[in-house]
């Protein structure tokens, strides 16, 4: 009890010396939500000239600005395409997140689907405002590449997706922070690099029911209403919220014809329950197989992006099959995509959605979900904490014959160790049942004790 009222104390006497010592410079001016604007936040930085970040090092002072975006930094182009290692990494990441997160819903005969692209984004994002042990681990679980690596790969494939010109490809990212400067400021390097490299703008919110709200709306605007909110609600402790978006829309490159979709055709669930769907079917140029796999590509408009469709063999439990999966199986099958095959795809659309914490510290990235992590090059807390409580990720697809709509979010949930808990007014209303008692208030001991069960007996 003394501890805490100690710890209390000094937080309170933080909070005010830091009040006294920003009070002359940090002016709040009436801000335009983000999320009420039309503007897309990501084709028109395309066009930019580079700009070059503001210089970076581990003893910058704090900037404490009170107006949105908090940098005025532009998208950094980055036409230089990642290299085999690094997609090779990639890969091996994508394979593992995706069959640490699905596992168990995919052995419930559940429906999955994640984005990997959508969780590195956002994770990159995070890791940047890392240091040390906290970043090493959120490098090893993102591939094992440096943060400059992945920075430089994000930066291309969002400026190669947003550059699509035969399929639909939104990409969004934005950082939203707690407007109390007496728990959390911002480092402008921070700010200016997740601006330059994932065209990431920082605004101060309120972090209300008005700023849940916003968030949602963004996400809901970014995803083309696919995912129409990430985001329950926002806790006291909650300090900064870094989301990512993506929505894709592509049309099958080769258009199907009346007599090759069959609406009372049958799919055979999980269960060996059959099940009547409309099936499509075509044929393809991008047949693959290995020892429990058979599978093709279907192309979309463009020949960009394709849908990759693998079948384990008869008998193979799809749970085994995913737990076997890796990067090098993925990188293989891809590779040796070659001839005709004849081929049909069931129409489908379904939602996803998971909290990721625990699939995350699954893959080494604990560290990062302590209280004793070290992302001081994100921002400085009152508190001195500053660590991930929640990662939040949600998706939604249809495929039918017309092409396929798909559509990802991840929010990372940064939380510090707030000083002082919020006021909370007690209630307690005697319109039932109760004990009382009366009490020698030097011991504390009861000199009479009862229960009311009626007032009227």
């Amino acid at each position: 009890m003394k501890n805490t009222y100690l710890k209390r104390t000094i937080c309170t006497a933080l909070a005010g010396l830091m009040m006294a010592m920003t009070a002359c410079g940090n002016v709040t001016e009436e801000r335009e939500s983000p999320a009420s604007t039309s503007k897309d936040t990501t084709s028109s930085a395309n066009n930019e000239e580079p700009t070059t970040t503001s210089g970076e090092t581990s003893d910058e002072p704090v900037s404490n600005l009170s107006v949105e975006p908090l940098s005025s930094v532009k998208l950094e182009k980055n036409e230089t395409q990642p290299d085999d290692d690094f997609n090779s990494s990639y890969k091996d990441y994508a394979a593992e997140f995706f069959k640490t997160t699905c596992a168990e819903d995919i052995k419930a005969g559940k429906n999955v689907m994640v984005s990997p692209e959508s969780v590195m984004m956002a994770l990159g994002m995070t890791a940047n405002g890392a240091k040390g042990e906290t970043l090493s681990q959120m490098e090893t679980a993102l591939g094992g590449q440096g943060i400059d690596a992945i920075n430089k790969a994000m930066q291309y494939r969002m400026t190669k997706f947003m550059n699509s010109e035969d399929v639909s490809f939104n990409v969004a990212n934005s950082v939203w922070v707690r407007d109390d400067a007496d728990r959390i400021q911002m480092k402008q390097s921070f700010c200016d690099k997740v601006k330059a490299a994932y065209n990431a703008d920082t605004y101060l919110a309120p972090f209300d029911d008005t700023t849940l709200n916003d968030i949602n709306n963004w996400v809901s605007n970014n995803t083309h209403q696919m995912i129409p909110n990430i985001l329950d609600e926002i806790t006291y402790d909650a300090v900064a919220y870094l989301v990512n978006a993506m929505a894709f829309e592509g049309e099958w490159a080769e258009k199907y014809e009346d007599n090759q979709v069959n609406e009372d055709d049958k799919f055979t669930n999980s269960k060996g329950e059959e099940e009547k769907v409309t099936m499509l079917y075509s044929e393809e140029n991008g047949y693959f197989e290995d020892e429990n796999t058979t599978g093709f590509l279907k192309y979309y408009s463009g020949g960009e992006y394709a849908f990759m469709a693998m079948l384990p063999s008869e008998g193979t439990d799809i749970a085994d099959y995913v737990a076997n999966m890796d990067g090098a199986k993925l990188n293989k099958l891809w590779s040796s995509a070659y001839g005709d095959v004849n081929v049909c795809i069931p129409e489908f659309t379904y939602d996803y959605g998971k909290e990721l914490s625990g699939d995350l510290k699954a893959m080494g990235m604990n560290a990062p979900f302590e209280e004793i992590a070290d992302f001081s090059d994100m921002a400085e807390t009152s508190s001195g904490a500053l660590y991930i409580s929640r990662v939040i990720h949600k998706t939604h697809i249809e495929l039918d014959r017309k092409g396929t709509k798909a559509a990802a979010a991840t929010i990372v949930e940064m939380k510090d160790e707030a000083c002082m808990e919020p006021i909370v007014t007690k209630e307690v209303y005697l319109n039932r049942p109760f004990v009382y008692a009366i009490i020698d208030t030097e011991s504390g001991t009861p000199i009479f004790m009862g229960a009311v069960n009626t007032i009227n007996g």
